[in-house]
């Protein structure tokens, strides 16, 4: 299924993306609400896209790391077994932006005892 929305690298469509919400929502899974900048996973239905908060999607035990520090980024995707790209949709440019990762939290750790 393609999306008319896109990333600047290409399509969205893949199942490594979670994404930062740019207006409140509600999880469709446990109905709890749902603000601006919370991590979500989307699915796609016929008629609507199902937002599933990341307790609802199984991703609780993973931690965001913005955007802006390359090094540990690159640790943090190194030392986890899975990891998420979020990304955010702007209005200004009409396209989904990568906003940071989501990382398992001792990834995440361990990077950053290893870049100071």
């Amino acid at each position: 299924m393609t999306d008319s929305h896109s990333t600047k690298s290409g399509t969205r469509g893949d199942k490594d993306a979670v994404f930062a919400l740019s207006r409140p929502s509600r999880c469709f899974g446990c109905d709890s609400k749902l603000l601006v900048d919370d991590i979500v996973r989307l699915e796609e239905k016929p008629d609507e896209k199902e937002v599933y908060c990341l307790k609802c999607s199984g991703l609780e035990d993973f931690e965001v790391l913005k955007a802006g520090n390359a090094q540990i980024t690159r640790l943090a995707k190194k030392h986890s077994s899975r990891h998420f790209v979020i990304l955010k949709w702007s209005e200004l440019w009409k396209t989904y932006e990568r906003f940071g990762l989501l990382v398992e939290r001792q990834a995440l750790q361990k990077a950053r005892e290893q870049s100071s």
